[in-house]
């Protein structure tokens, strides 16, 4: 009688699906979200992440930031950064609703305004990170990473105390977050 109910509760379980879960939360869909860098360089933007199969992704990312540049007292002028980055992700670990990867980010962008023009931007960064689902709401996913990140900047008029800049690096680690609806 005890391994009757056994079966019979194993095939219900399994009929309305406990005990079932998906080894690849999101494969092969299209993701739309925010992704954010909260420390490091205060960055937020725009997402679109795809994951091609189980285990690779690639994702497009566009951020908007703007900085005001004082020294003491006098307000030197206001700068845009508009940067365009791409990266692409190797999960080796993947959970029924989770994954951990690996990647590779590069991007190039561009500063305007009172402060500096005709400036440029690229960056490179390897980067460690994690996604989660949650099962109630598969099809979103919260991810955070962290990364060593290289900015290189490259201006003909940017001056400070009298000095002419025309490289400028700035590198360091960031930590980002971001949430993404795949559809």
């Amino acid at each position: 009688m005890k391994k009757g109910k056994a079966v019979v509760l194993a095939a219900l379980a399994l009929a309305l699906g406990a005990g079932t879960a998906s080894a690849a939360p999101n494969a092969n869909k299209f993701g739309l979200g925010y992704q954010g860098v909260v420390a490091g360089n205060f960055l937020q933007g725009i997402s679109g992440r795809y994951w091609f199969d189980e285990k690779v992704a690639g994702e497009l990312n566009l951020f908007y930031g703007t900085v005001g540049a004082d020294a003491g007292s006098v307000h030197l002028g206001d700068a845009d950064l508009f940067l365009a980055t791409a990266k692409v992700l190797y999960a080796p670990v993947v959970k029924p609703n989770s994954r951990f990867y690996v990647g590779l980010e590069g991007g190039l962008g561009s500063i305007g305004g009172d402060v500096a023009s005709d400036t440029s931007i690229w960056t490179v960064e390897p980067l460690v990170g994690a996604e989660f689902n949650f099962t109630e709401i598969p099809e979103l996913g919260f991810n955070f990473e962290v990364g060593y990140k290289w900015h290189h900047i490259n201006t003909s008029d940017l001056s400070v105390q009298g000095a002419d800049i025309t490289d400028l690096n700035i590198d360091g680690t960031t930590v980002a977050i971001g949430a993404h609806y795949y559809f």
